[in-house]
C-alpha cells in the first residue's frame, strides 16, 4: 500500500474517508460520528446498546492510526480474551483482508499487528485487562488506546492510560455497554464528563440492530427494564437493581385455572436440599412442565431422611401418572449430593417395585391401556455451573446455571405456560430476587446471601422449582 505524502496527511484527519477509500467499509451515520470523535477529540467515549457496530469502529480506527502515523503504539484492551481475541481482533484481521494492499503492509498476528520491518515501534497489540499493568508502557509520540466494554475494565487497568494521555499525539476511545453505575467509565460520562466527548448510541436509532432483537428484550423484559436500558437504549441502570420475575406474573399463574392432564408424558421433580437452620428441604413436582402440584417441605432432616420421602414421592407419582416419565434434578453443589448418591444406589430398585406394581395391576389388560416401562431420570444439578442462555433464540445470556435455571421459570410465568400451586410463600420467593446486568452484559441473579442481608428466607421453593423446569444439556457421549 503505498499512499502520498499528502494523501497520509488528509486521512489523518479524515478517518471516515479512509475507512470508505482504503478499508473499503460503509460506515453509518453512528459510526461516522465515533470516526469524528476520536480523530478532533483527545477522549472519546462511546455508551450504546448491543449490536450497533462498535467492534467494527474500533478495528477501523486501529487500522486507520497505523497507517496515518509513523511508528503508532495501539493497546488495545478488553474484560475478556474472548472479547479481545475471538471479537476485535477477529475484526482487524476481518478488515485487513477486505483491501490487499492493507494486508500486505500490516502484519496481522495472534497479539500484534505490526507495519512491516517495524514490529517492535509501529503496532497495535492486545492486553487482557486482568492486571493492573496491562496497559503501562507504552511510549511513543502517537498512541491510541482502545479500551472495548469499558464498563468491564477496573479503574486500576485505567491509571496508567491517563498519565500517558498528557502526550499530544494520545488518543483515547471507550466503548461498552454501561452496565455498571460506578467506575470509570461512568464517571465518563457523569463526574468527568467535560473531558470527554460523549456519544450515546440508542440501539434503535442503529441501522445495524435488527428489530427482532428489540421486540424480543421488550416483550421479555418491558421497556422499563435495566435489561433494556443497558441492551437496547445504551442507558446505565437504575440505582436499585430489578427483581427478575414480576410479582403478577406470579400471582397470576398461581391463580389460573389447571389445564386437565389426563396423561402426563413426564414429571419433573426438583429437589433443594437444606438440612438446618432456617432453610429449608423442598421437593417439587411438575406435571408435564405445566402443571405444579403441592410441594413437600421439610425442616431439619438429615439427608438420607430426605431420600426416603424423594422414594415415596417418586412411587406416589409412577403410580399416579403411570404414562409418565419421571425426571428427578437434586441441585448437588452441598448436601444434595448425598441424596443424588442414595437415590442413584437406588434407582433400579425403585424401578423393579414400580414394574412389579403395574404388572399386577395392569395384567391382562389391553395393550393400548397399558402404560410403558417405567423410565427414571436421576439428574445431577448445579446452581453455580455454567451459563449460557435459557434457548436458542433468547437474546440474554445468564453468567451462570442460577440464572439459566430460573429464566426458565421467568420465561414460562412471562408467558404463562405453567400453573403453580397457591401459596404465598412462594410467590414472595419468585419475586424477591433481584439481578443486575454485569459488566460483560449477562444477567446475574442476587445471591442467597445478599437477599438474607435484605431480611428475606433463602428461596428454597423457587430452587426446586427452577430444577422442576430445568432442561439440562447433556454430554454429546450421552447421546450415543
Amino acid at each position: 500500500m503505498t499512499l502520498t505524502s499528502d494523501a497520509i496527511l488528509y486521512y489523518a484527519d479524515n478517518p471516515v474517508d479512509f475507512v470508505e477509500d482504503i478499508i473499503l467499509a460503509k460506515p453509518d451515520t453512528n459510526q461516522r460520528e465515533i470516526l469524528n470523535s476520536v480523530a478532533r477529540y483527545p477522549m472519546t467515549t462511546v455508551r450504546s446498546g448491543h449490536g450497533i457496530g462498535k467492534s467494527a469502529v474500533e478495528s477501523w480506527l486501529a487500522i486507520w492510526f497505523l497507517t496515518t502515523r509513523p511508528y503508532p503504539k495501539i493497546p488495545c484492551t478488553a474484560p475478556t480474551q474472548h472479547q479481545l481475541w475471538d471479537i476485535l481482533w477477529a475484526e482487524i484481521a476481518k478488515w485487513l483482508r477486505s483491501n490487499p494492499a492493507l494486508s500486505k503492509e500490516l502484519i496481522w498476528t495472534k497479539e500484534k499487528v505490526y507495519m512491516r520491518g517495524h514490529p517492535e515501534e509501529w503496532f497495535a497489540v492486545g492486553r487482557t485487562a486482568v492486571k493492573p499493568d496491562a496497559l503501562q508502557g507504552f511510549h511513543a509520540d502517537h498512541v491510541l488506546y482502545i479500551i472495548d466494554e469499558a464498563s468491564g475494565v477496573s479503574d486500576d487497568i485505567f491509571e496508567p492510560v491517563l498519565g500517558a494521555l498528557s502526550t499530544e499525539g494520545a488518543r483515547l476511545v471507550m466503548c461498552g455497554n454501561p452496565t455498571k453505575i460506578t467506575g470509570f467509565f461512568y464517571d465518563s460520562f457523569h463526574k468527568s464528563r467535560s473531558a470527554y466527548n460523549t456519544i450515546h448510541v440508542d440501539g434503535r436509532d442503529s441501522s445495524r440492530v435488527d428489530q427482532d432483537f428489540i421486540d424480543k428484550i421488550i416483550d421479555m423484559f418491558g421497556e422499563d427494564s435495566d435489561v433494556f436500558r443497558v441492551r437496547v437504549a445504551g442507558d446505565f441502570p437504575r440505582a436499585l437493581p430489578d427483581s427478575f420475575i414480576p410479582m403478577e406474573w406470579a400471582e397470576k399463574a398461581s391463580e389460573a385455572k389447571a389445564p386437565v392432564i389426563e396423561r402426563a408424558g413426564r414429571v419433573d421433580i426438583g429437589i433443594d436440599v437444606a438440612r438446618y437452620g432456617d432453610d429449608s428441604s423442598v421437593l417439587s413436582p411438575v406435571l408435564d412442565k405445566r402443571v405444579q402440584e403441592q410441594p413437600e417441605i421439610y425442616h431439619h432432616n438429615d439427608t438420607m431422611e430426605l431420600t426416603g420421602k424423594a422414594v415415596q414421592l417418586i412411587k406416589k407419582y409412577a403410580r399416579l401418572q403411570p404414562w409418565a416419565a419421571v425426571h428427578v434434578k437434586i441441585d448437588c453443589d452441598g448436601l444434595g449430593v448425598g441424596v443424588y448418591d442414595r437415590l442413584s444406589e437406588l434407582k433400579d430398585q425403585i424401578v423393579n417395585e414400580v414394574e412389579a406394581w403395574r404388572k399386577d395391576k395392569y395384567e391382562g389388560a389391553d395393550p393400548d391401556d397399558t402404560p410403558p416401562p417405567f423410565v427414571l431420570e436421576i439428574v445431577e444439578c448445579h446452581f453455580g455451573g455454567e451459563g449460557g442462555t435459557v434457548s436458542d433464540d433468547d437474546p440474554i445470556e445468564y453468567q451462570n446455571s442460577t440464572g439459566v435455571m430460573w429464566g426458565a421459570v421467568r420465561e414460562a410465568l412471562r408467558v404463562q405456560s405453567i400453573k403453580l400451586w397457591p401459596d404465598d410463600k412462594q410467590i414472595s420467593q419468585i419475586s424477591n430476587r433481584k439481578y443486575v446486568v454485569n459488566s460483560a452484559g449477562k444477567i446475574e441473579l442476587e445471591r442467597k446471601e445478599a437477599m438474607k442481608k435484605r431480611g428475606l428466607s433463602s428461596p428454597d421453593m423457587g430452587d426446586a422449582l427452577a430444577l422442576a423446569l430445568y432442561a439440562p444439556l447433556l454430554p454429546t457421549w450421552s447421546l450415543i
